[in-house]
């Protein structure tokens, strides 16, 4: 037998083989049943189907990777600003204690301004890497920014008269807890 003819052959052959599939899934009008075309089609294929559930769950896999290194990149970054910050914060507060605790008559002079120079420039150097004070007094107490150090008799319950040491947050995470003084109601 020749190449031609073999070729010929097979040609034959393939023709016999895909007239045979067409009858299988032809119903009794000689139509062709779609749900058994879309079986003869992928049921020979599990494989394909395994590849595709595979590469779905892969791509599942990396894109909730992506989002944990971002989320892991957000803390690592709050946590080592959060430890340079939280060293510098006493020495503000002390500062304000200076300027709070000054008698009005020592409020002049180039000493009193170079103090007040001194918070103002700290204080901006905060807001410059996303540290910023909150306000807690009058507030209700929220014990995810505060610290009840003590509670006072008063007027409204659970909220704050007065503030220890400031609250901070760096971004929208608390950095240091607000320390506070609360009513406890009559």
């Amino acid at each position: 037998m020749t190449k031609e003819e073999r070729d010929l052959q097979e040609e034959k052959d393939l023709v016999e083989e895909m007239q045979g599939e067409i009858e299988e899934i032809e119903n009794e009008e000689g139509e062709i049943d779609e749900e058994k075309l879309e079986e003869a089609v992928t049921g020979g294929n599990s494989d394909v189907a395994k590849l595709k559930d595979t590469l779905a769950r892969t791509q599942a896999d990396f894109v909730n990777f992506k989002q944990r290194v971002e989320r892991d990149k957000e803390d690592m970054i709050f946590f080592l600003k959060s430890d340079i910050l939280k060293k510098i914060l006493p020495r503000v507060d002390d500062l304000e204690r200076i300027i709070t605790n000054t008698p009005e008559e020592m409020r002049v002079g180039a000493l009193y301004e170079g103090v007040v120079s001194m918070q103002t420039k700290l204080l901006a150097d905060l807001d410059k890497m996303w540290a910023k004070p909150f306000e807690s007094k009058w507030e209700e107490v929220n014990p995810d920014k505060h610290d009840v150090m003590t509670t006072v008799p008063g007027q409204k319950e659970g909220i704050i008269f007065d503030e220890f040491e400031k609250g901070y947050l760096l971004g929208d995470r608390v950095l240091r807890h607000a320390k506070v003084v609360v009513w406890a109601g009559e």
